[in-house]
């Protein structure tokens, strides 16, 4: 039986995540990679090259600029420690036990987190040497191989729980 604190929690953290989630990837990045030539967000990438970073920001608009560092990064520096809480309750409550799975929604924050104030140096100042966006697109890369990680893990463990339920409801059957 989950505990109200944990069932409160998911809700909470679950409704917060999409609600930001929502409001950042269909209303800021459209308006903000309306300036842009196509040339998507740094973290809507798997990576990127310096070249595709520099024309980034060079063809981002001061409004569009304006609504990534005031309104996109904002949310952004609030969105990884809600899907973190979502993800850890989720996978705590999935296993029934204690488990160190939990610990991969909080490494995938930290690196999001990591790319977020990469983005932010980036908006705000020159960037002359190009070796800070290799750094920056490995860090955007290894971020979106631990979400997709967590994705598995959640889906795994849903798939345990179902068949822990039918075994529990047809014992024979296995």
């Amino acid at each position: 039986m989950v505990s109200a604190k944990k069932k409160s929690g998911l809700i909470i953290s679950g409704t917060l995540t999409t609600l930001i989630c929502v409001a950042m990837n269909f209303v800021l990045i459209p308006k903000i990679e309306a300036s842009t030539n196509g040339i998507r967000c740094f973290d809507m990438n798997f990576g990127y090259s310096p070249a595709d970073a520099q024309s980034f920001l060079e063809s981002i608009s001061k409004i569009s600029r304006h609504i990534y560092l005031c309104f996109q990064l904002p949310l952004d520096f609030i969105y990884p420690i809600c899907y973190c809480v979502f993800f850890v309750l989720l996978i705590a409550v999935l296993s029934k036990k204690k488990t160190k799975l939990v610990i991969v929604p909080v490494i995938l924050a930290l690196f999001d987190y990591t790319e977020n104030i990469f983005t932010v140096i980036f908006l705000n100042k020159p960037i002359t040497n190009t070796n800070i966006f290799y750094v920056s697109s490995a860090v955007t890369a290894v971020k979106t191989v631990l979400m997709y990680i967590c994705f598995l893990i959640i889906i795994i463990l849903i798939f345990k729980r179902i068949k822990q339920n039918k075994a529990k409801k047809n014992p024979a059957a296995d």
